[in-house]
């Protein structure tokens, strides 16, 4: 029915028509990034309690190797949870800044309907028509435009806290990320030497394989036994034997480049992959650390070689490593 008033422009009429939709699923939106926000909280909560059971357990039985494996493995668990909680969280920021975009959107479209209200105004203004139907006309397009402009700051400032949030949920995330390769790094190093552990070892030792076949480089394994451990731990205690198995791994580190691995198979055998060396080169560095350790009276070390082959399984190629090392030996 014709009111005699002017009639809404065609941008007014199809915004109206859907800013009550497009602020529901904006609240809605709201409503679901708040949860993931609680969600992240609870499992930053958990992974701190996890944190403080590690280091419960490491005091109370001071490096004990049940201790040891018990905090490895929540340190893992934590590492995972931490990596799952930046996903998440990396999830959550890529869609509050969407938000923000779509507030944006929102405020710029209140803004054109206020400027429409503007214009009814000024052409209610310019007419003749003096009547009460008339000036309460004019008084609700002027409280409509009002209005809108209000939620159009609404939702511009709310669409900045967006960004700010998102903001600190990515700064957040990349904590997360750092905290749980710190985990994993704890995780994966042997608690006496430093060396790779050896599931975590033998992991990184294929990847190693993988990239000289994938890349045709040489890759050579040293299988590294520590002599008469067991002896040294009956005459002299463990605590001597500890000493040894740390020297010996420091004397292959000084041996090492800073890019060749280092694993811890058991207690008194070590594996080294070293890429791009001669058997001739990768011979003296052992002799080396051999001669150093008798110098120093800290013990000696039996190594045995292996170049890897087409094929290899690292079990294969540790074992021809260990079966030249039993050759050595018996010479």
């Amino acid at each position: 029915m014709d009111d005699g008033s002017p009639g809404k422009g065609p941008v007014t009429h199809l915004a109206e028509e859907g800013l009550a939709d497009a602020g529901q699923t904006l609240a809605d939106n709201e409503q679901t990034l708040a949860d993931r926000d609680q969600t992240a909280s609870d499992r930053d909560q958990e992974a701190s309690d996890e944190d403080q059971v590690s280091a419960d357990l490491a005091r109370a039985e001071a490096g004990e190797k049940p201790t040891h494996a018990r905090t490895t493995a929540t340190r893992a668990e934590t590492s995972r949870d931490r990596e799952e909680t930046s996903h998440l969280r990396d999830r959550t920021n890529q869609e509050r800044d969407i938000s923000a975009e779509r507030r944006d959107e929102l405020s710029m479209l209140r803004d054109e309907i206020a400027r429409d209200h503007d214009q009814e105004a000024a052409d209610l203004d310019a007419g003749d028509d003096l009547t009460d139907r008339h000036a309460f006309r004019l008084e609700e397009v002027r409280r409509t435009s009002r209005a809108s402009r209000i939620r159009a700051k609404g939702d511009r400032a709310r669409a900045a806290r967006d960004r700010e949030q998102a903001t600190r949920d990515r700064e957040q995330a990349a904590r997360d990320r750092k905290e749980a390769a710190s985990d994993r790094e704890h995780a994966a190093t042997d608690e006496l030497t430093g060396a790779r552990r050896r599931g975590v070892g033998l992991e990184d030792l294929n990847n190693e394989m993988n990239r000289a076949w994938r890349q045709g480089d040489s890759l050579w394994a040293a299988y590294v036994d520590v002599d008469e451990l067991k002896s040294v731990n009956d005459k002299h205690g463990h605590a001597a034997g500890d000493a040894l198995l740390v020297s010996v791994a420091n004397g292959i580190r000084r041996q090492m480049r800073p890019y060749d691995l280092l694993v811890r198979l058991g207690g008194d055998e070590f594996v080294c992959a070293l890429p791009n060396i001669t058997l001739d080169k990768l011979r003296k560095r052992f002799d080396l650390l051999d001669a150093e350790l008798k110098d120093s009276g800290g013990g000696s070390v039996s190594v045995g070689f292996s170049e890897l082959h087409k094929g290899d399984s690292a079990g294969d190629f540790i074992m021809r490593a260990d079966s030249d090392l039993l050759a050595r030996r018996s010479e």
